[in-house]
């Protein structure tokens, strides 16, 4: 078993997404209802977050060589793919840079999608 400190997506990353993501970045949205956000980036799946792991990074983690803040915008949807009517809630400092770990832990951990 692995250590119960360990971030994993279901401990960390599917709460990450669902709180800060997936109201652009969802499979479920349909190109127009995405408020710019490109297709397949999608968070709503861990299969989702690896496939762009790297960008997820760049915009919003906290890591030793940046601290990203590019996403989530400032401006959100209330619901998914909705218009951009509200202040978006954004992570903190310290989720910022649990998420960096987390997605440099899991790209190398097997998978058995």
């Amino acid at each position: 078993d692995p250590d119960p400190n360990t971030l994993t997506y279901d401990n960390f990353g599917r709460q990450f997404m669902e709180q800060y993501c997936v109201m652009c970045h969802a499979s479920t949205i349909a190109r127009p209802n995405r408020n710019g956000a490109p297709l397949y980036h999608d968070f709503d799946s861990l299969v989702g977050v690896l496939q762009t792991s790297n960008h997820i990074d760049e915009q919003t983690g906290f890591g030793p060589n940046a601290e990203n803040t590019f996403m989530p915008p400032d401006r959100c949807p209330s619901v998914p793919g909705g218009s951009l009517d509200t202040d978006c809630v954004k992570p903190t400092d310290e989720e910022r840079r649990n998420l960096a770990l987390w997605i440099s832990c899991e790209v190398d951990r097997p998978h058995t999608f």
